[in-house]
């Protein structure tokens, strides 16, 4: 599959917006790829952590691998560092000590140790705050970012391509015009 054609499918499943900086980033090559030993490059090891376990959230693994399996974390902080300007940089980077204080407010806990189901409590919030109705959309939101990239991460990857979304190496007969109902999901291959 072409950088062109997963971005192309990826912002169709974020609703058609992606981010200059994202699309810069993955037109530059970037991609998502597992690694065993992981260092961040712009986030401290505790938001690595907190980054690594929102993606999980985001996209758990289930039948299919989730964005963990597939090195999304590794994929945001690379972005992060190299492709995101200082103002989305910062509002990630508040955006990850607004977690951990919430967490802790709430739960005496660290993000990374909540239950799914309370990590899932905290990030139905942030979801609704960054696309709540009426808020300034050219102020970079935290989470919106963090959906963006576990998104664009995860649909670029090489599981995500081929394990997630329908993938045919050597597609056949081009047809234009069938039913969703008869393909099933979303392909990675056209």
């Amino acid at each position: 599959m072409n950088r062109r054609e997963a971005i192309k499918k990826t912002s169709i499943l974020l609703g058609g917006v992606l981010s200059a900086s994202a699309i810069s980033g993955v037109m530059s090559g970037c991609k998502a790829e597992p690694k065993i030993d992981w260092s961040p490059k712009f986030f401290t090891i505790g938001e690595g952590n907190i980054v690594e376990t929102i993606a999980e959230r985001i996209i758990p693994r289930t039948d299919t691998p989730g964005a963990k399996d597939a090195g999304v974390h590794s994929f945001i902080d690379t972005m992060v560092a190299d492709f995101y300007q200082g103002k989305e940089k910062t509002a990630f980077r508040e955006g990850l000590k607004k977690v951990e204080a919430d967490a802790k407010a709430a739960h005496g806990k660290s993000f990374v140790d909540l239950s799914p189901e309370q990590q899932d409590e905290l990030l139905t919030q942030y979801d609704q705050e960054a696309y709540a109705e009426g808020r300034n959309r050219e102020e970079p939101h935290f989470f919106r970012m963090m959906k963006e990239l576990t998104i664009l991460g995860f649909c670029t990857s090489e599981v995500g391509a081929t394990e997630f979304l329908k993938y045919d190496p050597v597609p056949g007969d081009y047809k234009g015009c069938i039913p969703y109902s008869d393909v099933g999901a979303v392909w990675a291959t056209s």
